[in-house]
């Protein structure tokens, strides 16, 4: 992931491979190392992950125009704050300056907290759907178990069973009730 310069204009952001990257592409990239947008041609075929990466798409774009929509609010905010700490006092409403920037930029952000957790929830989605299952791992690692223990005798050496010549302590019997 390169990172150059931080775009210019009221919602600055990183560019990364010359696009602004807002949060929703900046935590794709960084949880999956793709971005969102290249998903769906890793998975040119219909099924579940293709499903989940165009949903992980829909799901970025939200989260970056939402991160778009908070950093612009925020700007306007600011430049109100700024013009009425300057002296300027013309659009001061009676029920409230802050009253009614708050509320604007706490709506902004209850959404944009929303869609951020929707896209982490399909992040995991996606990397449960594209793991191996549980079955195959427990069955590999018990197949890399077995093959480290055997040893493969050279060709006209006497078979000898590790299990006859070790020996192990017999198990103890239960009493019957």
């Amino acid at each position: 992931m390169t990172t150059v310069e931080p775009a210019t204009g009221s919602a600055p952001a990183t560019l990364v491979g010359g696009a602004p990257a807002f949060a929703g592409r900046l935590l794709v990239l960084e949880q999956l190392g793709h971005a969102p947008d290249t998903l769906l041609d890793r998975h040119p075929e219909p099924g579940a992950p293709r499903s989940l990466a165009r949903l992980l798409y829909r799901h970025a774009e939200r989260v970056d125009t939402l991160d778009d929509e908070l950093r612009r609010t925020a700007d306007q905010v600011i430049k109100r704050l700024s013009r009425t700490r300057g002296g300027d006092h013309r659009d001061i409403q009676p029920w409230g300056l802050l009253r009614a920037l708050g509320s604007d930029i706490e709506t902004v952000a209850a959404r944009y907290h929303l869609a951020f957790e929707q896209l982490g929830l399909t992040v995991h989605l996606y990397r449960q759907a594209l793991a191996p299952p549980a079955d195959t791992q427990r069955r590999d690692a018990a197949q890399a178990r077995t093959s480290a223990a055997i040893e493969v005798p050279a060709p006209g050496a006497a078979l000898v069973s590790t299990a006859a010549t070790t020996s192990a302590p017999p198990h103890p019997r239960t009493p019957a009730r």
